[in-house]
Formats: structure tokens, sequence, C-alpha cells
């Protein structure tokens, strides 16, 4: 292994701060705004809210690892590498339990936007919610293991069959809802944005409108655990502040007016969303209002 856990946790706090620092002001910015404009939506601000103490304690949990290994227990036997495979320590412990809560928050959010996007359809988010049902079964599966096995290697065989479950169903959670959500918001915008030619907006508006980079995190660190990669560490911890980044970007943009629950989105403003609806009036398209306490 020629990127050894040490290494990978130094990087990982790295690229944890660099993502926590864009999300920070990300966040502060949502918050600005969401309060500075009427009605103020509740629901938006607690999750906004949880999402960001959930992230911010990670990262100082994390920071916190870090010092206990490489100062604390630097000349201890096996170094910080062996600190680093003790999985019932509290630090680990309290970590792996922010990041399942984190975890299983954004899963919830992509299934809720889902769900408003499909207007309040529960069919269509029958099968994605029982995997998060079996995502959280599994997160607390974890958890439970990693206190049972105590000091191991992550890719330990009694731990690989939880954690892969787990980042299997969480992947295939939002698979699901990021390509519902993507296909929903082109068929709503299709009269009025070019999917066809070759500028990037559109596309870029149906990455941003569908979370789909958390979705690529994902598959990114489920298959680097599977090769048995010690740089899932870079992935995993960077898992937390895209959660944060991913649906703060779409919680600013229905603040702003850009875009609305059900899905409907401009690729320039407020206005162009008050254009389509005043083109589609009289028509079959169904539009719902904003509703003030929803994301």
């Amino acid at each position: 292994m020629a990127f050894p856990p040490d290494e990978s946790k130094l990087v990982s706090i790295f690229v944890q701060s660099i993502l926590y620092g864009a999300y920070s002001v990300l966040f502060f910015t949502t918050t600005w705004m969401l309060l500075s404009r009427a009605p103020l939506r509740r629901t938006m601000m607690g999750i906004s809210l949880l999402m960001f103490v959930v992230a911010t304690m990670h990262v100082a949990v994390n920071f916190t690892r870090i010092i206990k290994a490489f100062i604390i227990f630097t000349g201890a036997t096996g170094g910080p590498a062996a600190f680093f495979n003790q999985l019932a320590e509290f630090t680990q412990m309290f970590g792996s339990t922010l990041y399942v809560i984190q975890t299983l928050v954004g899963d919830a959010l992509v299934l809720y936007r889902c769900y408003l996007v499909w207007e309040r359809k529960l069919w269509v988010i029958a099968f994605p919610f029982a995997l998060l049902l079996g995502s959280t079964a599994t997160g607390i599966g974890i958890l439970w293991a990693f206190d049972k096995v105590g000091k191991a290697e992550i890719f330990a065989e009694e731990l690989s069959h939880w954690i892969t479950s787990f980042f299997s169903m969480t992947f295939a959670t939002n698979v699901i809802c990021t390509a519902l959500v993507a296909y929903r918001v082109w068929a709503i915008n299709r009269k009025h944005v070019s999917f066809r030619d070759r500028k990037l907006r559109p596309l870029m508006l149906l990455i941003v409108e569908s979370g789909a980079i958390y979705s690529a995190t994902l598959m990114v660190l489920l298959i680097l655990y599977n090769v048995d990669s010690w740089f899932q560490y870079v992935v995993l911890d960077a898992v937390s502040p895209i959660v944060g980044i991913v649906f703060s970007v779409i919680i600013l943009r229905i603040a702003l007016g850009i875009s609305t629950e059900d899905g409907e989105t401009a690729l320039i403003g407020a206005e162009d969303i008050r254009m389509s609806r005043m083109q589609s009036t009289g028509s079959n398209h169904k539009v719902h209002t904003f509703d003030h306490d929803v994301v």
C-alpha cells in the first residue's frame, strides 16, 4: 500500500479544511439570504444549520485526531498509523457517528428534493426511501462493529460487509434520486432552456439542481474502499463539507428565486422563471407556488 493511513489522514484534513472554508462562505451567504427575504423558510434554515453544525464538529474531531496521532501518540508502538486503527477509540467513534449523521441527512435531502420535484408522488420515492432505511441500519451496524472489533484496519473482513453495504445503499439512493431529479428538471424546463446545444450552462444547471456532485463523490468513495485504498480517507472526510456545499447551493438558488422547490429553474435569474410562468399560463402544465416551510 503506497499511501499509508497516516499520510492519508494528513492529506484528508488539508482537503477537508479547504472544502469546509468554501462551505462556510456558502453557509453564511445562504443564512443571510434566508433571513433577509420574507417569509422566513424555517425548515430550510433548520436543515442548513444542522448540516453546518455537523460539518463543523466533524472537522474539529479530525483536527483532534491529527493532534493525538502525530503529537500525543507519535512515540507509541506503531506510531500514528496504529492510532488510526483504534476503531473503538472515542474520537474515531464520534467522528464516524458524525459522518453517518451527515450522510443520512444528505440522503434524506436528496430524497425530499426528489419528492418535491415529482409533485409529492410517494410511489416515486418508495424504493429510495427503503434504501435510506437500509442505510440507517447499516450505519448503526458500522458503529456497532467498530466498538466490537476494537483495533483493526478499516478494511478488515468484520467491518467490510457493513461498510460496503452502507456505501452501496447511500450511493444507490443518490443515483436513483439524482437521475429522477435531473430528468424532472429537464422535462419541466426543456421548453425554455436548450439542452441540445454545446453550451455548458444547461448541463451545469442539471448537475447543480440534481445534486450529482454528491453522487459522484459517493461513487469514488465506494470504489476506493473496495480496492483497499487508504486514499478513501481523503474522500470520506470530504463528504461532510461536500454535502453542505451541494445543498447550500440548491437552497441559495431557491432563496434567490432562481429555482423553485418543484424543479422549475432558470439560467440567469428569477425573471426567467416569471417569464416562463407567464408563457405557460393556460397550459396543462401544473406549476406549484413556493412552500414557506419546505426545501
